[in-house]
């Protein structure tokens, strides 16, 4: 006889499963005591999402789904915001959620709540998640469990949310199934390239003379990196990223455009505008890329799209003129095959248009002589990591913004993780721990904001408590930036996020008994910055900024990418 918590627990560990992630509850407690038994760690967190975004950090960096576990009601309700992130932003990850029991669940009572901390945790989540699955006999946990990560890998990856009633965790069957290759969902076969199509795509990008990659995360989902470099080196091709895309391509190369859209670069935004040929490569090409304007991408070029997501390319905003359903590295792997013989387009001209363009909009700034410039404490903290492994998480803000423009990324070495497409404040503090845990060979610097920062604050302690070497910059200007300046750039005064009062975040870091450092002056930028990241251990910076610092250019609604909003535009 076995309980089907155990049949479960076994069904994780067959599939390489080393760890979960958890904040508990009562109706999921039978699943504990059967991870217990089959020897897999319990990372427990101070909030369940805390614990999703460990979970969700994890998935990203391994490369396999991560398991994380909540109890009924609210721990579910509190889980669905890491849910919706991992969906929007394709994360594989099983969330698997306690549930009252099926006498409850199925009594056909006709009242508000069928038991204590009930919820319908199927139809709540069906929306932000490639599938909510609800076992209601023992002997059928372990096979929808090993369904569940098969589905949330497949294609395009994704959450696959698991209720489980607590019956269904301690009834016992007779198994004599040994608990192996369970699966038996009938998954659809992954798309490969069109060969008439990827050749009609290389003599484009032949022909071109002013092309431009567009690298999403589609390319960093399919560990398309090596071809995506082989590709734009061998003929000369200028690359910009999504924001999510970060990474996909060595943002100190002299062909990275860094990443374009709402709050990207200037010189990305009119190499996107004046480009006679654009190559997207797995990204959705949302408003936060291309502005409100559509047209004004690429108005005079073909636009070629590959993406694995068929909706994707059939619902598209900006229409291609060329659409190929394919893995991203599948369909690079074929072009190369291919487009080696032709002839290298020539791009010089262009290149140097585009140095011009990067000079007249530069990011480069001077550093602050009264006040610490964000963007100078980014450039301190990515020039001091330069030649290490590191990892880099964000919150949601002006600081996710500042980090993405001013730090050099390069996946696998030199990772970004942030909430792209759900834009959830409190992202970073916990997605960095999950991050430490999944490499522990890098250094992971988590750049917060004085706002996004309180939001799972209290995960300090579990980064105590685990003794995490994250090094945390909280950059403090007593805003919530990004909407004051929306606000403010809209309306009179920037209601509900200006003039914010904020604890001091070095002594509330030491109360939790973490290493931590007040920086005030420009002059201890980077005495402390060095500091703290040679610490061994845990380690927080206080950072107060310049709190009149914006977010400067911005692409604004009704603008094309031609014409970026900035407080200079004579410069």
């Amino acid at each position: 006889m076995i309980s089907g918590a155990l049949s479960m627990a076994r069904i994780m560990k067959n599939r390489g499963v080393q760890k979960v992630f958890t904040f508990p509850g009562g109706t999921i407690a039978p699943l504990y005591d059967a991870l217990s038994q089959v020897g897999i760690d319990i990372i427990c967190a101070r909030h369940e999402q805390g614990a999703g975004y460990m979970a969700l950090a994890a998935s990203r960096l391994s490369g396999q789904p991560q398991v994380v576990m909540v109890t009924s009601g609210p721990g579910a309700t509190n889980l669905t915001t890491v849910i919706a992130d991992a969906y929007y932003d394709s994360t594989a990850l099983i969330a698997i959620c306690g549930q009252v029991g099926t006498g409850d669940l199925f009594s056909g009572r006709k009242v508000r709540q069928l038991g204590f901390q009930e919820i319908d945790c199927v139809a709540m989540m069906s929306g932000i998640s490639k599938a909510t699955w609800q076992p209601t006999k023992a002997e059928e946990a372990a096979g929808i469990l090993d369904q569940a990560f098969e589905l949330a890998t497949h294609g395009r990856p994704g959450p696959v949310v698991l209720d489980l009633p607590m019956d269904v965790q301690r009834n016992e069957f007779e198994s004599e199934v040994q608990l192996t290759n369970l699966t038996t969902l009938e998954l659809p076969p992954i798309p490969s390239p069109d060969s008439s199509a990827v050749l009609e795509s290389a003599q484009w990008i032949q022909a071109a003379r002013q092309p431009v990659i567009l690298a999403g995360q589609g390319v960093l989902l399919s560990g398309a990196m090596d071809n995506l470099k082989k590709l734009a080196e061998s003929f000369h091709i200028p690359v910009v990223c999504s924001l999510p895309g970060l990474g996909s391509f060595d943002g100190a190369s002299p062909l990275s455009l860094g990443f374009a859209g709402h709050t990207g670069n200037q010189f990305a935004a009119l190499a996107l505008h004046h480009t006679d040929l654009l190559l997207v490569l797995g990204s959705r090409l949302d408003v936060r890329i291309t502005g409100s304007e559509t047209a004004s991408v690429a108005p005079r070029g073909q636009i070629i799209r590959v993406d694995l997501d068929a909706n994707e390319l059939q619902h598209t905003r900006v229409p291609a003129h060329l659409n190929i359903e394919s893995d991203v590295n599948d369909y690079l792997k074929q072009l190369l095959s291919i487009i080696s013989p032709l002839t290298i387009p020539e791009t010089k001209p262009w290149l140097d248009k585009i140095n011009i363009w990067r000079g007249q909009h530069t990011l480069a700034i001077e550093p602050g002589k009264e006040k610490i410039l964000p963007q100078t404490l980014v450039e301190t903290v990515n020039r001091l990591t330069a030649s290490q492994q590191t990892v880099v998480t964000t919150g949601v803000g002006s600081h996710q913004h500042w980090a993405a423009r001013h730090f050099d990324f390069e996946s696998p070495r030199r990772v970004f993780l942030t909430s792209a497409g759900h834009g959830a404040m409190g992202y970073d503090l916990p997605s960095a721990l999950g991050a430490a845990i999944a490499r522990p060979e890098h250094t992971v610097c988590c750049f917060a904001g004085d706002g996004s920062i309180q939001i799972n604050i209290q995960e300090l302690q579990t980064m105590q408590d685990l003794n995490l070497p994250v090094k945390i910059f909280v950059l403090d200007n007593s805003r919530l930036a990004l909407v004051s300046q929306f606000q403010l750039m809209n309306w009179p005064d920037d209601l509900t996020c200006g003039n914010k009062s904020n604890p001091d975040f070095a002594q509330l870091a030491a109360a939790y008994g973490v290493k931590s450092w007040r920086l005030e002056k420009p002059e201890e930028l980077e005495t402390i910055c060095r500091q703290a990241l040679d610490h061994q251990g845990p380690a927080l910076v206080h950072c107060l900024i310049d709190p009149a610092a914006d977010i400067d250019p911005m692409l604004l609604g009704g603008q094309s990418l031609a014409e970026m909003w900035t407080s200079s535009p004579g410069e």
